[in-house]
C-alpha cells in the first residue's frame, strides 16, 4: 500500500534545464499534501523530479510493504515513471505488483491502456512517458483506492489525498476510466472501460432463472479471501496475521470464518470493534448493539476454530477524543462532505488505529494495539446482495398486503403489483448502489484506514465473485420475499452460506449500519434531528 502525488508546472519559456534537479519544491500546496501522503507507508519514502522542456515534473511516493521485498516508489525506468497503490491477484505475478506492471508494459509494446486492462486487483496508479510527454491515471474497475486531481490553467496536481486548501476545485477520480493528461497541450482526456476492447466493461446487474448455487458461493468468497491473506508478507511483522473490521455482523463473521479455515490452525486474528461514548443518547461503547453482538459472534467463531486464536479488540472511543480528531476526518474524506459521510469514516478511522483493549479468556481486558498491516472488510455484501433497507422497501406495501391478507384482516391497499416490475426496480436499485459504491464508499474509507498505514481489503469485491453475484444469482436469492407470509429476508444467499458453513449464531442478525450499531452517529449534543445526508459544518 502506497501513497502517491505528483505535480506538472506549465513552463512559459520551453526551454529543459538541469534532468533531474534538487527538489527544492517552493509549492505550498504540494507541501501541504506530502505529509498525508507520507502516512499512507512508512516504510521509504521518495522524491523524484524532472525537468522536460514543457515544464517541471514533480513526484513523491510513501511505501507501506505489504509484499516483499520492498519496492521503492517511484519506479523509474527508461523513459517511465511509475506509481502505484494497491495490490493485485494476477496469477502471473512472481515478485512484486510493480515490476509485473512494468513486465506487463513492456510486453503491451508499451501501451498503457492495454496494460492496465491486464491487470487484476484493487489499485489507483499514475504512469509517467517522459518521451511522449504524456501521463496515465486512475483507478480500477470498481475503485477500491482513493486517487484525485486538480487541474488549472498551467500545472496538474494528482495525489492520494486531498489538501486541506483549494478542495473546492479538487476533483475525485471516477472508477472504470482512465485519465490522460498530455503535458504538451495541456489537455486533459479520460478513456471510459466501456469504450475500449482492451479494458473489461462495468458488471451489470441481471436477472437469471439459476436456482442458488451454494457450492460456487462458498468457494469463490473462499477463494477471495484466500487471495488476500495469502499475499501479505511484509518486512514489518506482527503477532496477528490478518485483522478484520468487526461488527459481529453476517458479512464480517462469514469473512472472518472463511480467513481462519484458510490460515489454518495456530494462527491469530484480531477482531477489531469499534465502539463510542454518545453522550446524546448516554450509551456506552460496552452497550452498543456492535459490541454486543461482537462479542457473541466472537464466542461462536472461538467455539468453531478451537485452534485459531480470535483477539476481539474492543476499541473505545471517548467523546473528547472523537472531537479532537473529528476536523482531520472531514478534511481526509473530502469531496464526501455530509453528516453521515463523518459518522461511517470516523469509526473506520478509529477502528483502523487498532488501540484498544483484548478480551482474555477469563473475561478480563488488557490493554493492546493491532499492528496487522492488512484489514479486511465486509464492504459490497450489502449492494451485491441486497442488504440495504431501501432493497427491501421495493417490496414492502406488497409484503404487507400479504400480512394482512394472512392474518386475516381487511385489505388497506388493493393494488396489484407486477413482480416483474419489483424485480427491474430492485436491479435497477442493485446496479445504482454498485455503480456509486467508488465515492459513496470506497475512497473515502480508503483515506481514513491508510492514514494509519493500514491496507483494507474486500473480499466480496473480488473480480470473480463480483461476476457471480452479478450475473448467476436470482435477485429472489438476493432479497427473498415469501409470498405465502409475506416475510422479507434480506442477503438471503449469504443467509444460506452462513448456515452451510455452521455459522447459525449469526446467520438471522439483522443489517445495522456500522454508524448506528457503534453509535459514531448523532453524537455531539443537539443534534437529534440533524439528517446523514445534511452538509458537514
Amino acid at each position: 500500500m502506497c501513497g502517491i502525488l505528483w505535480h506538472f508546472k506549465n513552463r512559459i519559456d520551453r526551454q529543459p534545464t538541469a534532468q533531474n534537479g534538487k527538489c527544492d519544491l517552493n509549492d505550498p500546496l504540494f507541501e501541504q499534501m506530502v505529509p498525508l501522503v507520507c502516512s499512507r507507508g512508512l516504510d521509504s519514502t521518495q522524491y523524484f523530479k524532472k525537468e522536460i522542456a514543457q515544464g517541471t515534473i514533480t513526484e513523491f511516493s510513501s511505501v507501506l510493504s505489504i509484499r516483499a521485498p520492498l519496492t521503492l516508489q517511484p519506479m523509474i525506468r527508461g523513459n517511465f515513471t511509475l506509481q502505484y497503490n494497491g495490490e493485485l491477484y494476477n496469477q502471473e505475478i512472481e515478485n512484486n505488483d510493480l515490476e509485473f506492471i512494468y513486465q506487463t508494459l513492456v510486453k503491451s509494446n508499451f501501451d498503457v491502456v492495454s496494460t492496465i486492462g491486464q491487470l487484476d486487483g484493487e489499485f489507483s496508479y499514475c504512469i509517467t512517458n517522459t518521451d511522449t510527454k504524456k501521463v496515465f491515471f486512475g483507478k480500477d474497475l470498481l475503485g477500491r483506492k482513493s486517487l484525485g486531481y486538480m487541474l488549472d490553467e498551467n500545472q496538474l496536481y494528482i495525489s492520494s489525498c486531498p489538501p486541506a486548501t483549494k478542495q473546492d476545485t479538487w476533483i475525485e477520480c471516477a472508477c472504470a476510466t482512465i485519465y490522460e493528461f498530455d503535458m504538451e497541450s495541456g489537455k486533459l482526456i479520460t478513456i471510459n472501460f466501456e469504450s475500449s476492447n482492451n479494458l473489461p466493461s462495468p458488471d451489470i446487474v441481471q436477472q437469471t432463472d439459476e436456482p442458488l448455487n451454494l457450492v460456487n458461493l462458498h468457494k469463490l468468497l473462499a477463494s477471495s479471501v484466500r487471495k488476500r491473506v495469502r499475499t501479505i508478507s511484509p518486512t514489518h511483522k506482527s503477532s496477528s496475521s490478518v485483522a478484520l473490521l468487526f461488527s459481529g455482523g453476517l458479512d464480517c463473521t462469514l469473512v472472518a470464518a472463511l480467513a481462519a479455515s484458510e490460515l489454518g490452525p495456530d494462527t491469530t486474528i484480531d477482531l477489531l470493534n469499534v465502539s463510542f461514548c454518545n453522550p446524546r443518547s448516554n450509551t456506552k461503547p460496552a452497550d452498543t448493539p456492535d459490541r454486543l453482538l461482537a462479542i457473541k459472534s466472537w464466542k461462536g467463531l472461538q467455539q468453531m476454530f478451537s485452534k485459531v486464536k480470535f483477539q476481539l479488540v474492543e476499541i473505545d472511543v471517548p467523546y473528547e477524543e472523537y472531537l479532537e480528531h473529528r476536523s482531520k476526518v472531514i478534511q481526509l474524506i473530502y469531496p464526501n462532505d455530509t453528516e453521515m459521510d463523518l459518522s461511517i469514516a470516523i469509526a473506520f478511522y478509529f477502528a483502523a488505529r487498532g488501540i484498544g483493549n483484548r478480551v482474555l479468556p477469563n473475561g478480563t481486558r488488557e490493554p493492546y494495539e493491532s499492528t496487522c498491516r492488512v484489514l479486511l472488510s465486509g464492504l459490497g455484501a450489502d449492494e451485491l446482495f441486497g442488504g440495504y433497507t431501501r432493497h427491501e422497501r421495493i417490496f414492502t406495501s406488497l409484503s404487507n398486503q400479504i400480512k394482512r391478507r394472512v392474518s386475516g384482516k381487511p385489505p388497506k391497499d388493493t393494488t396489484e403489483y407486477n413482480w416483474d416490475t419489483l424485480i427491474k426496480r430492485l436491479i435497477e436499485e442493485l446496479q445504482l448502489d454498485l455503480s456509486n459504491l467508488h465515492i459513496r464508499n470506497l475512497s473515502r474509507d480508503d483515506k481514513v484506514i491508510s492514514c494509519w498505514s493500514k491496507e483494507v481489503r474486500y473480499p466480496f469485491l473480488d473480480k470473480s465473485l463480483v461476476e457471480f453475484a452479478t450475473r448467476k444469482v436470482r435477485c429472489e436469492d438476493k432479497l427473498r420475499l415469501d409470498r405465502t407470509t409475506g416475510e422479507i429476508i434480506r442477503k438471503f444467499a449469504l443467509r444460506e452460506l452462513a448456515r452451510h458453513l455452521g455459522l447459525e449464531f449469526v446467520e438471522q442478525e439483522p443489517k445495522r449500519a456500522i454508524q448506528f450499531g457503534s453509535r459514531s452517529a448523532k453524537i455531539d449534543p443537539g443534534t437529534g434531528k440533524v439528517k446523514g445526508t445534511d452538509r458537514l459544518v
